[in-house]
């Protein structure tokens, strides 16, 4: 039976590192849709300091394209909605502006409390810049002056399991209050006790006398062989909120007219928990988020989610790091034209010197586009050590089965083309079996994870209605065969009757005909032992299956991708890759 709206629109707002998005959210036939969207530069930092005009600017962008008027003449948000079609019924605001929280982690054991407290930590924006354990060498006073030197905005204490250390648990309250006494009093952290819960009043005491706010959470490890992350999740995106609000003009302001405001990565891991839950249980949902200083990479199996941030690691202010993680051979190996070192360098820096820029000539859609492989891979093999061991796959070494994968950020959202944007997801996720590739094209999906506590049938209607741009399903078959060898017959009837049969090679990718407004049933025939899901060998009837913006996207490359060691064949190969998708 289909659900009724209570209510009507809904403005989101997500303030980013560059960029302020607006999205208009209301009722259409009876149901959420998606109505439009609108953009500005962010104006967190000089000459404005005040992101307000940043969405002022954003909204009339809104109004140029709807006709509708959402604030007043006071740079307020209209609300409730007027009977003349201005103004809105509800608001959310979601931000990653601003510089990440510089945070100090205290536990015990390395890999039990310590560990969780940097999982929690990597959910959101903060860059953990020390890390005391038990098996830490340093003396008390040495620890003091270490927390001194890093002036923290945050300092997690976590430790104990339920009903047991006590003492070393108070030693670390003890070291932060030390620390806290010696801090300016404008300067003292916030701290997040996820610790033993017997001691929360006494660590509250502890640091009572330091002026210390202290917020409590479950604990993260009530016994050593359980880890509950997402209280300390909670409390770590309120006090993100909190900093927010205090250190950037007009945060405090945008959060008082929608109860709040949510770390991105918080409102994209919603989203991406929902679609675990509600598309095949068997398999998990993954989704990626390229930002311009952040990257978030967000798994969830069953509606148990992992969410990773990388704070400094993105496509323009920090491009930089790229090049301190990996090599330069690593981008360069995506190119398919020969570009000198030097020339993939200066294009980083400068990515990172002008973050709005895109790019102006081909070169330089390519150099764009290698950084986005480079960026993501980078991300998803740091986040990959926090997914369960239990989440189904081919082989330990490959990417989990998942369906779907949903990708945001302006450089993919922004790609001349849906192939292109495929095309870099298929060479940074590898993704194995099937799957249906989704791009967050019009930059909503951090809004309607974060409308989801407000009326969560926002987001589950406006992702049922296709909000999200289909690229189109995948099948990526894992096994091993020589170039050229078959390894995966195709039978795809479509729903007016005609039929296409085609034979897979090993090394190849191909786009068969299958658009968005057509549905298939698909036919898949593995050979040589490959696997598409069901076992090696064994084959896969896939009924009404819906068409996307490239097509049905056919990875046979094999899983790892591995490339030539000869730079002109790789240059070949990533041309050849690029002309068969059709980008």
């Amino acid at each position: 039976m289909a659900i009724t709206p209570t209510g009507d629109s809904l403005l989101a707002v997500d303030f980013g590192s560059t960029t302020t998005r607006v999205a208009l959210f209301d009722v259409v036939d009876g149901e959420y849709r998606f109505v439009a969207a609108g953009g500005a530069p962010t104006t967190a930092e000089p000459p404005y300091l005040n992101v307000v005009e940043g969405l002022r600017h954003a909204v009339e962008n809104l109004r140029a394209v709807t006709g509708r008027v959402l604030m007043d003449d006071t740079d307020k948000v209209i609300m409730p909605a007027r009977g003349d079609g201005g103004g809105v019924d509800a608001f959310v605001a979601t931000a990653s502006a601003g510089q990440p929280l510089k945070t100090v982690i205290m536990g015990l054991l390395p890999d039990v409390s310590v560990e969780s407290a940097l999982r929690a930590a990597q959910s959101t924006y903060l860059r953990v810049s020390e890390v005391f354990g038990l098996g830490d060498r340093r003396r008390e006073e040495q620890q003091v002056d270490a927390i001194l030197k890093t002036q923290p905005d945050l300092v997690i204490i976590a430790g104990g399991t339920e009903g047991g250390a006590v003492e070393a648990v108070m030693r670390l309250a003890e070291t932060v209050g030390l620390a806290c006494e010696l801090l300016d009093e404008r300067h003292r952290p916030r701290v997040l006790f996820a610790g033993n819960a017997a001691l929360r009043d006494d660590v509250s005491k502890t640091l009572k006398p330091y002026n210390v706010e202290v917020h409590p959470a479950l604990n993260l490890r009530p016994s050593l062989d359980v880890e509950q992350i997402d209280s300390a999740r909670h409390e770590l995106a309120a006090l993100y909120q909190a900093q927010r609000a205090a250190t950037i003009g007009g945060m405090g302001e945008v959060a008082l007219w929608g109860g709040g405001i949510t770390p991105t990565s918080t409102a994209f891991g919603r989203l991406i928990r929902y679609l675990s839950k509600s598309y095949d249980s068997s398999k998990g949902a993954l989704g990626v988020d390229l930002g311009s200083a952040h990257t978030t990479v967000a798994a969830a199996f069953n509606g148990r989610l992992s969410l990773y941030t990388q704070p400094d690691l993105g496509m323009g202010y920090n491009a930089h790091n790229v090049l301190d993680d990996a090599p330069i051979e690593h981008l360069a190996r995506w190119l398919p034209v020969d570009m000198p070192d030097r020339a993939v360098r200066d294009y980083v820096l400068n990515k990172t010197l002008h973050p709005n820029t895109i790019p102006q000539d081909v070169n330089e859609l390519h150099l764009e586009h290698a950084l986005a492989r480079q960026v993501l891979r980078e991300a998803l093999r740091k986040a990959r050590p926090a997914w369960p061991a239990s989440a189904r796959s081919a082989r330990a070494d490959l990417l989990p089965w998942f369906e779907p994968i949903v990708a945001a950020g302006g450089v993919l959202a922004g790609a001349p083309r849906p192939a292109h944007a495929a095309l870099v997801l298929l060479d940074a996720l590898q993704p194995t079996g099937i799957t249906t590739l989704l791009l967050d094209a019009n930059g909503i999906a951090a809004a309607l994870g974060a409308a989801s506590p407000v009326n969560s049938l926002v987001t589950i209607q406006v992702t049922d209605s296709g909000a999200l741009l289909n690229l189109g399903p995948v099948v990526a078959p894992v096994g091993l065969a020589r170039a050229g060898q078959t390894v995966l017959r195709i039978k795809m009837s479509y729903a007016g009757g005609d039929t296409v049969n085609s034979d897979i090679a090993f090394g190849s990718i191909q786009v068969l005909p299958l658009s968005a407004a057509q549905t298939a049933t698909i036919n898949l025939q593995p050979l040589r032992g490959f696997d598409v899901g069901r076992g090696p060998g064994r084959p896969a009837v896939l009924r009404d299956v819906e068409g996307g913006a490239v097509g049905l996207i056919v990875d046979a490359r094999g899983r790892p991708l591995i490339l030539s060691k000869r730079p002109d064949k790789r240059r070949e190969a990533n041309q050849k890759w690029l002309w068969e998708m059709g980008g």
